[in-house]
């Protein structure tokens, strides 16, 4: 232990004395009736990072067959090294396995319970299917794909935002209480803002645990299932900006929000279906089993018919109706477009599937 530098202790000495002062705390604060310290799962350990050139601090030698040595090596800042002595270090740790080791990206070495964990690289999904599907993200539906069918992510219940706009306007009537007594940062010091603030994150961590579950295994499916996926080019940060206030001109100094509202409302609807999450975690999957994740412009995607080629914004009835002013081809807008996004792609990719 003396030879691990303090940098790589740092994280974990800061997780130990936080529960050590919190239990002192809650001994001194209970009266002795409550146990002053939670049993610690965690043991003392730390975290070396090895990338796929093999040229990390954490490298892995087998020895035999059931054995090997982790070697974790390192150089000290100028600053910490003693006059003569060496700026890099190394520790050589012996090791059993239990199961060949594959390629690596981190070592977790846990002190406590003696124990060294690979946290090896993503094995490509077994792909079940080639086929090639169009994908048109929407605030209605999440996913319309070129075959007619949708992909709805899981919304919160009624119940929920109903709890949670409860408890945001719980906490700002806690904030301005305690503003009001001691100042601005005295709410966090609160122990009933704290109690809110706890059960708030709860419960939007289980809305957000849930709609991530539901990215995973969609993404995982359609890697599955497609050799080509088919999405638009979308700037989320853009489409999410908000537009700066105009100046008016009949009231000088004052400004006009026209449509604020409701673009607001856009926004946190497009934020809350994750789109950008969605599209990186399906390139991580389609690039893994050697498929191929195309992105083509979304220019007119939605204003073009798919049967003849017209492009008009009257096409467009609603949301969900197209209809074409030129052929009279009607279907649904987001299967249209969708439709449209994956001929971009053939013709972008040649007609193939590379």
């Amino acid at each position: 232990m003396a030879g691990i530098p303090s940098a790589i202790l740092a994280s974990t000495n800061r997780i130990e004395n936080t529960e050590w002062f919190a239990g002192l705390k809650r001994k001194k604060t209970s009266g002795g009736r409550t146990p002053g310290f939670k049993s610690r799962r965690r043991g003392l350990g730390f975290v070396c990072w090895r990338n796929a050139s093999k040229t990390g601090n954490a490298l892995f030698h087998r020895t035999g067959r059931k054995s090997g040595v982790v070697v974790i090596a390192g150089m000290n800042p100028t600053g910490w090294v003693k006059p003569g002595g060496k700026a890099h270090w190394r520790i050589v740790i012996h090791v059993r396995v239990s199961q060949p080791i594959r390629p690596y990206t981190s070592v977790h070495v846990d002190w406590t319970h003696r124990s060294l964990v690979f946290a090896n690289m993503p094995l490509p999904l077994p792909r079940t299917g080639n086929d090639i599907i169009g994908l048109d993200r929407g605030c209605v539906h999440t996913l319309a794909s070129s075959d007619g069918t949708f992909e709805d992510m899981p919304k919160p219940s009624k119940t929920e935002l109903k709890r949670l706009k409860h408890l945001q306007r719980r906490m700002a009537r806690q904030d301005r209480v305690n503003e009001a007594r001691g100042g601005r940062t005295t709410k966090f010091a609160s122990k009933r803002r704290q109690r809110t603030l706890t059960e708030f994150n709860t419960l939007q961590g289980r809305i957000i645990r849930r709609r991530n579950d539901w990215i995973e295994k969609t993404t995982t499916r359609l890697a599955r299932e497609n050799i080509l996926v088919a999405l638009e080019d979308l700037d989320v940060q853009a489409m999410t900006k908000r537009p700066k206030p105009r100046p008016d001109p009949d009231k000088p100094g004052r400004y006009l929000h026209n449509g604020a509202k409701a673009k607001a409302g856009l926004d946190r609807s497009i934020l809350s279906n994750n789109w950008s999450r969605l599209m990186t975690r399906l390139k991580d999957k389609m690039d893994a089993n050697g498929g191929n994740l195309v992105i083509v412009p979304a220019a007119y995607t939605s204003q073009t018919c798919h049967k003849c080629g017209h492009v008009a914004k009257k096409n467009r009835e609603s949301q969900a109706v197209f209809k074409c002013v030129e052929c009279g081809y009607q279907t649904n807008a987001d299967v249209n477009a969708a439709m449209n996004i994956l001929s971009r792609a053939l013709i972008q990719t040649g007609g193939g599937t590379t």
